[in-house]
Parts: structure tokens; C-alpha cells; sequence
């Protein structure tokens, strides 16, 4: 007599697995972004994404780190589609020659500040990010700069043309920078929704492409901006 062969699971059971693996996605981006990943527990995640198998993490994801990936792999679902079509952007007009550093700026910025103002998730996902550009390499790290490297090459190389007397390492490292501040400063922007002098409160969400124009304003000066050197003497003067 043969063995039986072992049962394919039903359309209903894989349909719960994605349930499951969804929700607690979804719970963990909440507290990583809220608590930071080594500030919340398996258990705790388990939890929120109400599930009563405390195992339920290592059987869909293997392990902590493999939850992490998988929150930034649903992150970057969201951006992607948006920062291709900026990249594409850029292509075009730099084939006609009218690409510049504010254009580049603008269309790299834009994809984060939508994210974040478009919904709750959104601002969770930005503050993820974010807190991911200081966890430890194995925990954040990186799986930050694997899946954001490339593109952020492509916007370099734009920026190389456009700004040629600055060195490659150099745009290279104002970029990566500026990529921090930018996730630093939406996610901080919950200080903003505590100032409601002139409308800050509401300034992200209410007025979002504003927002991309002071980014922007911040970003392009950094990058175009006379740079300063040390003299023998110790005070600063023009390169």
C-alpha cells in the first residue's frame, strides 16, 4: 500500500496564513516605529496583531529579523511605485536638459511626505524609517541600505551632472544624509502637531506639497551651497 501523499492546504488555509502574516505586519510596523525594534517584544506583537499563538512570528517569519525584512519589504511596496515614476521623471527631463537640483530634490522628497500625510500607516511607516537609519546593521540597517541603495544611486548620478564640481563621495554622503533628515524630521513632525501657532498643527496633512518646498529649500541649499573650509588660523572661509 502507498504512502499518503501529504495534503496541498485549502484555498481557506492559505487565505488565513495571509491574514495572519498581514496583521501582524501591520502590528509590528505600529510598534517598531512607536517603540523601536529592540524596544518591543515578539509577544507584544503577537498580541496586537491578535493572534493567541505566541509562535505565530517564528512560523511565518522565522525570526525577529525576518519580521523586520518583511515590514520593510511592505514599506517599500508603498514608496516604490511612487519613486520609480520620480526617477522616471528625472530621466525625461534630464534628456531634454531641463532637469534641475530643486527638480531632483523635489521628486525625491515627494514619495516620503505623501506616505506620511496620506494616513496613519503612512506616518508609521515614515517613523520606521527612520528609526531604522540608527538600529543595529542585523536589525535595520542593513536591510535600509539593500533595498535603497539603488536608487539612491540613480538620484546621484543626476546630481553628478547637474552639480559637477562637487565629488561623486561627496553627493554620495550629502544624499545619505539628507535621506536621514528628511525620515528624522516627518517623523518628528508630531512636535509640529503640538504648535498650533500659524497652523503647524495640521501644516503636514493639510498642506503637504508646502512641506515638499521647504524640504526641498533645505535639502538643494545643502547640496548647492558655497562650502566652508578650515583655515591655518582656525575661522572658516570660502572653498
Amino acid at each position: 500500500m502507498s504512502p499518503t501523499a501529504p495534503r496541498s492546504p485549502s484555498p481557506r488555509s492559505r487565505t488565513q496564513d495571509v491574514d495572519t502574516r498581514d496583521a501582524i505586519v501591520r502590528a509590528a510596523l505600529t510598534l517598531f516605529a512607536k517603540h523601536g525594534v529592540d524596544g518591543v517584544s515578539l509577544r507584544q506583537i503577537v498580541g496586537a496583531a491578535g493572534q493567541a499563538n505566541p509562535s505565530a512570528v517564528h512560523y511565518h517569519f522565522q525570526s525577529k529579523e525576518g519580521l523586520v525584512a518583511a515590514v520593510l519589504r511592505h514599506v517599500q511596496d508603498q514608496l516604490l511605485p511612487m519613486q520609480e515614476q520620480a526617477l522616471a521623471t528625472m530621466d525625461e527631463a534630464a534628456t531634454r536638459d531641463e532637469l534641475t537640483v530643486r527638480d531632483v530634490m523635489r521628486l525625491w522628497v515627494t514619495p516620503a511626505v505623501l506616505i506620511y500625510a496620506g494616513s496613519a500607516e503612512g506616518r508609521m511607516a515614515i517613523r520606521f524609517l527612520s528609526r531604522l537609519t540608527w538600529q543595529p546593521q542585523h536589525m535595520g540597517q542593513d536591510q535600509l541600505v539593500g533595498c535603497s541603495q539603488a536608487h539612491m544611486v540613480r538620484v546621484c548620478e543626476h546630481l553628478e551632472r547637474l552639480i559637477p564640481h562637487r565629488s561623486r563621495e561627496r553627493l554620495f554622503f550629502l544624499t545619505v544624509l539628507a535621506t536621514a533628515n528628511m525620515l528624522h524630521a516627518l517623523s518628528d513632525a508630531s512636535v509640529l502637531m503640538r504648535q498650533t501657532v500659524l497652523g503647524l498643527d495640521r501644516l503636514v496633512e493639510d498642506k503637504p506639497f508646502e512641506v515638499v518646498d521647504w524640504i526641498v529649500d533645505y535639502l538643494a541649499d545643502g547640496l548647492t551651497g558655497q562650502p566652508q573650509i578650515m583655515s591655518t588660523a582656525g575661522a572658516p572661509r570660502a572653498a
